[in-house]
């Protein structure tokens, strides 16, 4: 009973040309939202196909890493609930492109409802 071991040296053969190392790197998309107080909500962000997602969260913070062969527009919003009326809190959505942020918006939380509704990061 032979066993089928492959090593290095046949992976090189299977692609010929190195063609494994003509592989586009990267793009690494850090969407981050932080918010001043404890809350929960939504977020609503497209993905590297261009798909549309929501997903709950629960506390101050919440980051999604998102890795694209191409530089295209990611989507990013989130919705937030305010159940304890906090008055004069901050909200900040950060999108993070390979280390370096490329955009970033500050929202006043008024506190004058239940939930405050979506805001969005072009």
């Amino acid at each position: 009973m032979s066993l089928n071991k492959i090593s290095v040296k046949d992976i090189y053969r299977i692609f010929p040309n190195n063609s494994i190392m003509d592989t586009v790197p990267l793009i690494k998309i850090e969407l981050i939202i932080e918010v001043s107080f404890e809350t929960f909500g939504q977020v609503w962000f497209t993905d590297e196909s261009g798909r549309p997602w929501i997903r709950e969260f629960r506390g101050n913070k919440w980051t999604k890493v998102i890795l694209i062969k191409d530089n295209r527009n990611i989507g990013f919003s989130v919705f937030i609930n305010n159940q304890f009326q906090q008055r004069n809190e901050v909200l900040i959505l950060k999108k993070v492109v390979n280390d370096e942020l490329v955009d970033q918006k500050s929202f006043a939380i008024d506190g004058d409802k239940l939930f405050e509704g979506w805001f969005k990061l072009d």
